[in-house]
């Protein structure tokens, strides 16, 4: 989730646009306060969890287009998904400064997963901490002033 907070954020903010080479395909959005959560549970019990693979993810696999309407819909600002093919996004995001090995790397992140199956769903977060980790709306609620237009 921080992604729309930090990689992201210049594009949200001045363009109004969220512009990757992603298509329709959905990813597991996971917010890093909820791993944090998870990894003090790991440390504060480590000999019960060592040497353990426990898969954490969020509780919705969701595209970029509907990223782009929960984000309208809690900032009450039109945020707009721009799907881009590979190249044109290489072209994009190195005529904003980003060096060619993040933005191969961005690109392979968000381009590959349109390859594949949704990404799993695993209920981990809620059996160690007790609750249901954050949804992508409760997140751009609770962040919703990073997205200020410049």
């Amino acid at each position: 989730m921080q992604n729309l907070t930090t990689t992201l954020l210049k594009d949200i903010q001045v363009k109004r646009q969220i512009i990757l080479p992603a298509g329709k395909a959905k990813f597991n959005w996971i917010d890093i306060n909820n791993i944090g959560d998870v990894i003090s549970i790991l440390l504060e019990d480590f000999d019960l969890h060592k040497n353990k693979e426990i898969e954490l993810t969020g509780v919705e696999n969701l595209d970029f287009y509907s990223v782009a309407e929960i984000m309208s819909s809690e900032i009450n600002d039109n945020i707009e998904f721009v799907n881009v093919n590979p190249l044109k996004f290489f072209r994009i995001i190195k005529q904003d400064g980003l060096n060619s090995g993040l933005i191969i790397v961005m690109t392979m992140l968000h381009f590959l997963p349109r390859l594949q199956s949704d990404p799993t769903i695993s209920n981990n977060y809620e059996t160690l901490i007790g609750h249901k980790p954050t949804t992508l709306k409760e997140f751009v609620y609770r962040e919703r002033f990073n997205w200020n237009a410049l």
